[in-house]
């Protein structure tokens, strides 16, 4: 990735789609059925190496998986970020978790106290519904550029803007 910015500190929501319905072992948290359709994961990097050292470990293949997403990144299809410093990642997977057509229980989120970090949508039109949830609670977010990668092979990249 190159440096356009998001190599700060801050929350993201990597954009998943599997294009069938699969069973999947996801470390000791268990094996789950996962529908075909589209799945939003919320975290936040506020440790070395900040979002791009984070985004590019969930994106790229690997032998030995860390966190609970790792286990779905072949899957990957965009990367939204917020890097303003705010930490946002729990108030993102509660309003994730409002619009859902379903959330994968403990799913990212075994040092909190949210019900999952992972989010199913049968279609892919919920980041509309996310930023009217958000507004709700005086938030607004927008789209405010698409980032450039150095690979073809990366997905999509948004940065968030909290206005």
């Amino acid at each position: 990735m190159k440096n356009d910015g998001h190599d700060g500190k801050g929350t993201y929501i990597i954009i998943l789609y599997l294009d069938e319905s699969k069973r999947i072992q996801i470390g000791k948290l268990g094996r789950f059925k996962f529908k075909k359709g589209y799945y939003a994961y919320v975290g936040s990097a506020f440790g070395p190496g900040g979002l791009k050292s984070r985004i590019k470990h969930h994106i790229e293949a690997k032998k030995k998986y860390h966190w609970h997403i790792d286990y779905l990144n072949p899957a990957v299809k965009e990367v939204w970020i917020s890097d303003h410093g705010e930490r946002l990642e729990h108030e993102w997977a509660g309003s994730l978790g409002e619009i859902a057509s379903d959330k994968i229980p403990g799913f990212g989120c075994s040092d909190c106290s949210c019900e999952s970090h992972l989010f199913y949508f049968k279609s892919f039109g919920f980041l509309q519904d996310f930023q009217k949830e958000l507004c709700k609670k005086k938030h607004v977010i927008i789209v405010d550029s698409q980032l450039k990668s150095e690979s073809k092979q990366l997905p999509r990249m948004f940065k968030l803007t909290n206005k």
